[in-house]
């Protein structure tokens, strides 16, 4: 015995690594890569559980390997997932789920598998990125990113449910969450969805709304080619579009010193760059500078980085200009990934340019920029967020040690309190110098800039000339070549700490640079400028330009040389706009002398947070000075006017001074004054906080906050500060100065709070009080509280009197609103919450109600947001005001006018309304202020809703009590107004419903009581109004949902919600039943009924079409909410008792709709009701008289109808309610019987229902049967009359016009004559109302039914239905004008079937065999379809081909074995069938009635069919003894028999359906000699029609001509020949005694033949005018009447015999023929009256015969033949093709077309017709063993001879012309240009047959003179007797017959096959 044993870790899990394919029952089946969780083992297998589907079991050891897995459980669902955990997890479990649904696209074929296919890569690409571990923490976060957005598009696209979660990535608990919050949490992830819907994130975050941003740009330089002869030096800085330089320079030595350094490529990093790096068009700039002598080695190659044994720069080398590196990055910034690699063109500096022009020509010119340069600087350019230290932290990889950090030449946007820095920009802009020394040239000119003390000494270290490189002693420029006018534009940076910089300056040296090495070496600088840094009252240096003074150096009186002279400049003048008059004349000092014609060009900018270049800021902070010199007052007026760039630049040092001012001066005047230094620091410290908190400076609010939490240090200013708060409070009203300072004061309260707060806890730490006395601390607060500071009652007082102020403190006011709720989580620090919570409701009561309404909605919202909301004592305050409050504000949106909602504009809404402005703004306004309301009850919910914030059941109800009523009403009145789509994308009516379902989800039992008791006391009634609001609202959101269909999470939410309301909304109505509110309880109970069916049956509920994970989670969380809906419609209905007997009827459908659930608990628990009700209703009909279930079983019957159409119930609940009902049934006695025939009742219905809706549309025509069958078996004419016309619309929407009306009349049939009212019962479904009488609705039905009749030109039904109409009009007394248009549409129905061609319809058996086929389908017997007019059988069988795409035809008609009949698959049999005419109609053939009328009643009307199939018996050939003559002709009829087989239907068709199944069958042998009698009865009839139809003077001919050659002029030796041969001899009579009746009446048909023969020949003489053709036929016909006289005698009805036959042709001319005669002409030509055309062309005799073949009916789509087989093919532009091969599946396509003789009648006029003025319209077809002879043109009057006939024949073996080539000579060509073409003369006839016939007299001396060959029988073309025929006729043939057929021409724009 197998011993399991359980794993000790319970979280083990394991990937299976093959696939295991089992079938054994214990066997869990394994894909590869498939997760299972392990719970047990044995030695070589395991036992565990799939993770991806339902199912356990066992599997080997050996197919999984164990792995470490990520696990998250939400209740009893566990997602577990092995690679990682994150978002490795979480694209894992993502993977899993997506692959079902992926495979449900492929093989659905749907547009989104190739965006799932790649979305799917995606995830697997990035999973294996983030769990390589190789990611930085960057990188890591946007793949992170990336996973999520592709997750959630992915999710999207399938439709599949929206996963919410919190910032952690954790799916969030909707039962620890508010519905308000996770609609919210909703509505963010739908956004974000929609936002990234179509493009990938971006790698940076979307930044915080008022957050500051700052960038870097990385630059790393790849490689640097030019055309170099000596060292470089490269400086990089980012330029704006005017060239000016915005960042420092990172300068770079190329090519580096080692050679190892290649492999590490020098980067950068420009930083402290603001958000608007995007915006502005930003150029990378490098300038090259050569480092070396004046002018270059001759060295010629190109310099890169990869170029070996780089020299060393020489030291002391000058740095000459070589040229500039630019590029436009602003794209490259701008892009969401700028991490490429550009390149920088190098423009080299040609001798005529510096530097700066040739920057400046670069950016300025376009077509430069463009061209493709060979020399450039390649670089990689990242954009990175943060500042140099985030930038440092988070791209370790990126940014290595040895990385430049190049600052912006600037402030960032954001200067926090740590951030001092120090540092003068100082740009060398250019110069102008005289030339000195006597030289004729320009010098070489070089500064060299030094900063130096005040000694002249220099400060080693403090110049920075860029990034990379360390601080040097001095800067030096570059040398111009013979440049007395140099332009520069360098800057380098001087660095000096605040001590240092007072005390130095700048100096500037000039030198000129001789190109000899040995005179530059005995250069020394000539001339000295020099720049202060400090001014004299204190200030720096302003940022602007600076035209220096020049001073000469004079060496011979400078002891200490250039430092004498660098200290002695500073008592000289150093901007030339400080230079005395006269000083062009001589202004000297020590070793300087003035050079007045030479000036230095300098710009400087100061970036300094202790150094300030404004004297306001600086006599703040020395406010100790200026208070002795009693000029603070102006001091600090004059700070008010600083601009607000340098406030923000100094903002500690500002606030430290100003409070140090409010605290340590005090005032000389006790009551505030506007001189007083309190209130003047108070301007000042609002001007700064509000500075701060405008939008363009809202960055420096954290530097605010950060500075009164550490830097801040005064512990006195908090008294100060509240008194002069106070003050400003109470002087509102002193005038408008006073009015600005409050409005300002209250827009700065939160910051001025905080620095109160924090001052007094600053004065608590220093372990004083600010109270002597404890006695002052309120009741409740402890007397040693540390931080209580009592000063705060005053303000919070001064601010409740401010509320109570009038119209001029409005604004005021409004700002108080505004801020005071950010204030108070900084007051509760110093003060007692609900004490503060009481003075601000006092200061909201204060305010009128209908003053500031939206100002007080947002104070409110954000008071409950805050930390007075989430503490139980400050709540219990703020509640009972805040719900009053939204209680009167709010107002139902539909007192509303909701057009001015949805307009865009203002007036244009106004303008729509008739209403003013004002007016449509205040509607505005109102609805403004619902949203606040709404949002404000949204986040009370939300804050009741959290388990932090204490007991909260006190607070849930008062809430309830006030507001439940008012928002229930407005949530209704907004959701009726919405539309369906509008609903789901109103955003505050899916807030207000979340409040509501916050509402009832929070509320017990005990709170519901109090509230429906608070309503009763206010009035009667309000609790069943409540009750009643409630269902109304469920039942508009359950039909209308407000969530949208993916937010699975709301709407399992809104479900459970809706239950709980439901089970406590049942406990008033069910104590209401008894009361005084009795009638209205009883109103309310059906509703809610009703409304837990909905709920129980919504599709968000319905586990089983849920995913398993998705379904799992759902059912650990709320449970399975069908079952609970269940019990709870149990409960309420059982607790009913005594009053179920009033509720039966409304409740049955409730129930049902439950009960129909799949989910098997549910309906064990519902059926059981059905019984219960049938028990109620039994005895309460006992009670009144004899028990019954009428009433039940009606709606019971008739809501089983409604829901198994709306797609609800199945087998498995018809099976439970039989088992269930039907035995507690049997056990009652009572109920016994009628109980039984009510279940067995409903188990019918539901049985035809269901087997009707899972039909296929097609197949539900004849289910509808069924299902009408039923209805009238139980009489329920109603819904018997509902599938009526649904069985009429089906035949409609197909066209079936005789069905659909047929179908109406059961309909009618129900109807009596009658003026009796209309019962509801029988009225018209869709039209209910339009009939009040019995009469009304009948004759209306009828005149619909005449319509279809008449339009299915069923004329001889519709004429029937038109007779009982005016019969009733006739005894009714109708007027006259309805009696004449009856009558005038009774007369077109009579002259309808005479006037208009109405073509057969084909009929076709059809068995379907297999179990593959639904059950009624399978009839034994098959079933008989109606097909189309002139449908074939092989059309029919693609029809059902189509319709049973997975079946096959059977090719036999034999019986099929078992194995077929019993097998899996799907089988057809099909076969045309003939109809029978019925027997009441055949009294019609003996009465002279219309052939048209005669053929109707052939097809129609009938319910009966025949199909035969030939068979042959050798032993009935005929016995010829000793004799030569061929009889095989005559065999063939001699031993053909016909397997008869004769099916009867159901109904006859056309019905009500298109087909019906055999009821009955019967098959019997016909003999030879009976199909002889039959073939010749049917000839002599169509003989008969064919001559009745051509008297008529516009009949065609053709079609009489077809038949009297046929007949008179066969081709082929057969029909009354082989009779004679086969039957009408001695030895038959004497073998077949018993046929002497069929003999006679063979004998008969023949004799009765000649008489139609003569009356036809007369007809085509009276009309034809075709001469040889009509002596040939007489001739013949002379011929047969004279053999068939001799031997069967002559009819009386037969004229006399004469020795001639005289066939005249009526002398016509051409142009006297009728118009009539067009319809004879061939389709395509024209006809030419002056010339004749004879058409002849030998057709086969057995066309007539040929589509009513007595075995199908039709022919079949395919036949065996040979090459002499004749194929026509239907074309546009001729009649005939090609002769094909006969196994083609084409051959004979175009005849296949056609069934009957009648039918063709079109065709052939068609296909063979001519005109002649002489001659007659004719067509002739030979017979089917004579292949069809082509149509020539020739000029011919009169038949050739014998011999030139013959020659065609064996020419001519195709329709095809075989010379000319051209198809024109064809009958069916169409050239229009051929107006005068030659018609094709009539040929002679076949020369084989004239051979043929010469040959048997020849062979036969006693034959008689003449044959009498008469086609009158012939054999369907797929029969073996027709093959037989051909194949002896062929033989027959000569020799030059049995060549291939000519090839037909091609036809025009038709590709070779």
């Amino acid at each position: 015995m197998t011993v399991w044993r359980k794993l000790e870790n319970e979280d083990c899990y394991a990937v299976a690594v093959y696939n295991f394919n089992s079938s054994k029952p214990f066997h869990l089946p394994l894909a590869v890569g498939e997760l299972v969780h392990l719970e047990r083992e044995t030695e070589l297998w395991y036992w565990g559980s799939s993770i991806r589907r339902d199912a356990s079991g066992a599997f080997p050891k050996a197919y999984v390997t164990i792995r470490d897995c990520n696990v998250y459980r939400c209740g009893e669902t566990v997602v577990a997932s092995a690679g990682g955990s994150g978002v490795v997890h979480d694209i894992a479990v993502t993977l899993r789920e997506w692959l079902q649904h992926w495979k449900l696209l492929y093989t659905t074929n749907d547009d989104r598998f190739k965006f799932m296919e790649v979305s799917m890569r995606a995830l697997l690409e990035l999973r294996a990125q983030a769990a390589s571990g190789a990611l930085p923490l960057d990188l890591l976060r946007r793949v992170a990113r990336t996973a999520v957005f592709t997750i959630d598009k992915g999710n999207r696209a399938l439709g599949m449910e929206l996963a919410v979660r919190d910032v952690n990535g954790q799916l969030v608990d909707p039962l620890a969450t508010s519905t308000f919050k996770l609609n919210a949490l909703h509505d963010e992830a739908n956004a974000r969805i929609d936002k990234n819907m179509e493009s990938t994130p971006a790698s940076r975050p979307a930044s915080t709304a008022g957050g500051a941003r700052s960038f870097g740009v990385l630059v790393s330089v790849k490689n640097f080619v030019c055309r170099a002869r000596a060292a470089a030096e490269l400086a990089l800085a980012l330029h704006d579009a005017a060239g000016a330089q915005l960042t420092e320079s990172v300068r770079l030595r190329w090519p580096p010193a080692r050679g190892a350094d290649l492999l590490a490529a020098p980067c950068g990093v420009f930083g402290d760059l603001g958000s608007d790096i995007k915006k502005e068009k930003i150029f990378l700039v490098c300038h090259v500078v050569r480092i070396g002598p004046m002018e270059p080695q001759n060295i010629d190659h190109r310099r890169s980085s990869v170029s070996p044994g780089a020299a060393p720069a020489p030291v002391g080398g000058m740095r000459r200009p070589f040229g500039v590196a630019c590029a436009d990055v602003t794209q490259h910034l701008a892009a969401d990934h700028s991490d490429k690699e550009i390149q920088l063109p190098f423009y080299p500096c040609e001798k005529e340019n510096n530097m700066d022009s040739l920057l400046k020509k670069v950016i300025a010119n376009r077509d430069l920029k463009d061209q493709k340069q060979a020399q450039g600087l390649w670089v990689f350019l990242q954009m990175v967020e943060g500042d140099l230290k985030q930038i440092r932290q988070e791209n370790p990889h990126i940014v290595v040690g040895n990385t430049a950090f190049a600052r912006k030449m600037g402030f960032p946007e954001v200067i926090l309190p740590g951030d001092a820095r120090n540092d003068l920009y100082v740009t060398l802009c250019s110069g102008s110098f005289s030339k000195g020394g006597g030289k004729t040239s320009e010098r070489n000119i070089e500064l060299v800039a030094r900063v130096v003390d005040k000694n002249g000494h220099t400060v080693p270290g403090v110049i920075s000339v860029g990034a990379g490189v360390p601080l040097v002693n001095e800067y030096t420029s570059v040398v111009y070549y013979h440049d007395d006018r140099p332009r520069w534009q360098e800057v380098f940076k001087v660095c000096l700490n605040i001590d240092e910089f007072k005390e130095a300056h700048v100096v500037f040296l000039l030198r000129h640079r001789s190109s000899n090495e040995a005179k530059d070496r005995a250069e020394r600088h000539f001339a000295l400028a020099y720049l202060r840094l400090m001014q004299p009252e204190g200030t720096t240096t302003p940022d602007t330009q600076h035209s220096l003074a020049v001073y000469k150096i004079d060496y011979k009186r400078a002891g200490g040389a250039e430092a004498e002279a660098a200290a002695a400049c500073l008592g000289l003048p150093w901007r030339r706009d400080e230079l005395p008059a006269g000083c062009d004349r001589g202004l000297t000092r020590g070793p300087l002398a003035l050079l007045p014609r030479d000036a230095l060009l300098v710009a400087t900018r100061l970036c300094s947070t202790k150094l300030t270049q404004r004297e306001e800021i600086l006599g703040v902070l020395k406010w100790s000075t200026h208070h002795a010199e009693d000029t603070l007052r102006e001091a600090l007026r004059r700070l008010q006017r600083v601009p607000n760039d340098e406030l923000v630049k100094f903002l500690q040092d500002i606030l430290d001074a100003l409070f140090s001012i409010l605290t340590q001066i005090d005032e000389e005047e006790a009551q505030y004054s506007e001189r007083s230094y309190a209130v003047l620091v108070l301007d000042c410290l609002l001007q700064v906080i509000a500075l701060v908190a405008d939008h363009k400076y809202q960055h420096f609010q954290p530097v605010l906050a950060v500075y009164v939490e550490r830097s801040f240090c005064d512990a006195l200013a908090y008294e100060k500060l509240i008194s002069i708060m106070v003050w400003a409070i109470r002087s509102a009203e002193a005038g408008e100065l006073a009015s600005k300072r409050l409005l300002q004061c209250m827009k700065c309260l939160e910051s001025l709070t905080r620095v109160l707060v924090r001052s007094r806890q600053l004065r608590a730490a220093l372990g004083s009080r600010a109270t002597a006395a404890p006695a002052a601390a309120p009741a409740g607060e402890p007397a040693d509280e540390p931080a209580y500071c009592p000063q705060l009652q005053n303000l919070l007082e001064a601010l409740v009197w401010l509320m109570r102020c009038g119209d001029h403190a409005l604004t005021c006011q409004g700002s108080a609103l505004k801020y005071l709720p950010h204030a108070v989580p900084h007051m509760i620090r110093i003060y007692p919450d609900t004490q503060l919570c009481e003075y601000i409701v006092l200061a909201l009561e204060a305010l009128p109600l209908g003053r500031l309404s939206n100002q007080r909605l947002h104070a409110l919202l954000e008071l409950v947001r805050g930390p007075l909301g989430a503490s139980e004592g400050p709540r219990a305050k703020l509640l009972p005001h805040l719900a009053s409050t939204l209680r009167a504000l709010l107002r139902a949106p539909a007192e509303l006018d909701n057009a001015a909602h949805k307009s865009r504009s203002a007036g244009k809404a106004a303008r729509l309304l008739g209403a003013d402005t004002a007016s449509l703004l205040d509607h505005t306004q109102q609805m403004q202020i619902v949203e606040l309301c709404v949002e404000t009850l949204g986040e009370v919910a939300a804050l009741l809703a959290r388990g932090d914030v204490g007991a909260v059941a006190r607070d849930r109800g008062e809430l309830a009590r006030a507001l439940l009523p008012t928002a229930l009403r407005i949530a209704a009145a907004t959701l009726q107004e919405r539309r369906d789509d509008a609903a789901r994308d109103d955003p505050l009516l899916r807030k207000l419903i979340c409040v509501l379902l916050d509402m009832v989800r929070q509320m017990s039992e005990e709170q519901y009581a109090v509230v429906m008791r608070s309503l009763d006391a206010e009035g009667s009634g309000r609790s069943n109004a409540l009750v009643t609001d409630a269902l109304a609202l469920m039942m508009s959101l359950l039909q209308r949902p407000v969530f949208r269909p993916h937010w699975a999470d709301m709407l399992h939410l809104q479900h459970h919600v809706m239950l709980h309301a439901l089970r406590l909304l049942a406990t008033s109505v069910r104590a209401n039943l008894d009361g005084a509110e009795a009638a209205g309880a009883r109103a309310a109970l059906p509703a809610w009924f009703r409304a837990l069916g909905a709920v129980a049956a919504s599709p968000a509920v319905q586990l089983e079409r849920l995913g398993a994970a998705r379904r799992a989670r759902a059912r650990a969380l709320y449970g399975d909410l069908r079952r609970a809906a269940a019990a709870l419609l149990a409960d309420t209905w059982f607790g009913l008792e005594h009053h179920k007997r009033h509720f039966i009827t409304p409740l049955v459908e409730p129930f049902l709709e439950v009960s129909f659930l799949c989910d098997e608990e549910v309906r064990n628990t519902t059926i059981p009701l059905f019984f219960d009700m049938m028990q109620t209703e039994f005895q309460h009909t006992s009670e009144t008289g004899e028990g019954n279930l009428r009433s039940f079983e009606n709606e019971l019957i008739d809501k089983l109808d409604v829901l198994a159409e709306a797609g609800r119930g199945d087998a498995a609940w018809r099976a439970r309610f039989v088992s269930l009902c039907g035995a507690l049934c049997a056990a009652s006695p009572p109920l016994r019987e009628a109980g039984a025939e009510l279940v067995a009742a409903a188990a019918r219905q539901l049985d035809a229902l269901l087997t009707y809706r899972a039909a296929p549309v097609q197949q539900r025509m004849y289910l509808i049967t069924s299902v009408l069958r039923f209805y009238e078996e139980i009489a329920r004419p109603h819904m018997y009359i509902r599938y009526v016309h649904r069985l009429a619309a089906m035949h409609r929407a197909a066209a079936h016009w005789a069905e659909a009306g047929l179908a109406l009349q059961l309909h009618a049939k129900l109807l009596a004559w009658s003026d009796a009212p209309l019962p509801p019962r029988l009225r018209h479904p869709a039209a209910p109302h339009d009939h009040r009488t019995h009469l009304q609705l009948k004759v209306s039905l009828y005149e619909e039914v005449a319509r279809l009749l008449d339009a299915g030109q069923q004329w001889e039904l519709a004429v029937r239905v038109v007779q009982q109409l005016v019969a009733q009009c006739e005894a009714r007394g109708a007027r006259h004008a309805a009696l004449a248009a009856l009558h005038e549409q009774l007369a077109r129905l009579y002259r309808a079937p005479l006037r208009e061609t109405r073509l057969r319809h084909a009929y076709f058996r059809v068995r379907y065999l297999g179990r593959g086929f639904p059950a009624h389908l399978r009839h034994p017997k098959g079933f008989v379809h109606r097909g189309e007019e002139c449908d074939m059988l092989h059309s029919f069988k693609e029809r059902m081909l189509d319709e049973w795409p997975e079946a096959e035809v059977l090719l036999k008609l034999d019986e099929p074995p078992d194995d077929i009949v019993h097998s899996d698959g799907q089988y057809l049999q099909i076969n045309a069938v003939t109809p029978v005419m019925a027997e009441k109609w055949q009294w019609l053939l003996d009465t002279p009635v219309e052939d048209r009328v005669l053929r109707y009643y052939e097809h129609n009307n009938v319910s009966k069919f025949e199909y035969s199939r030939p068979f042959h018996r050798p032993e009935d050939s005929i016995v010829t003894g000793d004799s030569k003559e061929d009889v095989s002709g005559a065999n063939e009829f001699a031993t053909r028999w016909l397997d008869r087989t004769e099916l009867q239907i159901s109904d006859p068709l056309p019905g009500i359906l298109r087909w019906f199944p055999v009821t009955s069958s019967r098959s019997y042998a016909v003999c030879p000699l009976g199909v002889a009698v039959e073939t010749m009865a049917r000839t002599n009839r169509e003989l008969k029609s064919v001559v009745l139809e051509a008297r008529e003077p516009a009949a065609p001919l053709h079609p009489l001509t077809l038949k009297l050659q046929g007949i008179l002029d066969s081709a082929v030796q057969g029909g009354l020949v082989n009779y004679e041969l086969a039957f009408l001899t001695r030895e038959y009579a004497a073998r077949h005694p018993e046929h002497e009746a069929l003999l006679q009446r063979l004998r008969d048909h023949i004799a009765d033949q000649v008489p139609l023969l003569k009356s036809g020949l007369d007809v085509l003489a009276a009309r034809a005018q075709q001469a040889s053709l009509l002596a040939h036929l007489a001739a013949c016909f002379r011929q047969m009447q004279q053999h068939v006289q001799q031997r069967y005698g002559k009819r009386a009805s037969e004229p006399e015999e004469a020795p001639e036959v005289q066939l005249r042709a009526p002398a016509r001319r051409a142009a006297d023929a009728p118009a009539s005669r067009g319809s004879d002409v061939s389709a395509g030509n024209e006809s030419t009256p002056n010339k004749s055309k004879f058409v002849s062309s030998k057709i086969n005799s057995a066309l007539s015969n040929w589509a009513r073949n007595s075995t199908s009916g039709t022919l079949p789509p395919k036949k065996r033949g040979r090459k002499s087989d004749v194929s026509l093919q239907s074309s546009a532009s001729q009649w005939y093709t090609s002769t094909t091969n006969g196994n083609s599946p084409n051959s004979l396509s175009s005849l296949q077309q056609v069934n009957s003789l009648n039918s063709l009648h079109s065709a052939i006029n068609s296909m063979v017709t001519g005109v002649n003025g002489n001659g007659s319209l004719g067509g002739v077809m030979d017979s089917p063993a004579s292949p069809l002879r082509e149509l020539r043109q020739e000029l011919v009057t009169e038949r050739p001879p014998r011999g030139e006939a013959e020659r065609r024949a064996s020419q001519r073996n195709s329709l095809v012309p075989s010379e000319p080539p051209s198809n024109r000579d064809s009958l069916g060509t169409t050239d229009s240009n051929q107006e005068d073409e030659e018609p094709p003369p009539l040929p002679q006839k076949q020369s084989h047959r004239s051979a043929e016939l010469d040959a048997e007299n020849n062979n036969d001396p006693a034959a008689p003179a003449t044959r009498y060959n008469y086609d009158l029988v012939v054999s369907p073309r797929n029969s073996y007797l027709y093959q037989s025929r051909r194949r002896n006729t062929c033989e027959r043939l000569p020799p030059s017959c049995e060549k291939a057929p000519t090839p037909p021409p091609k036809k025009r724009n038709q590709n070779n096959a």
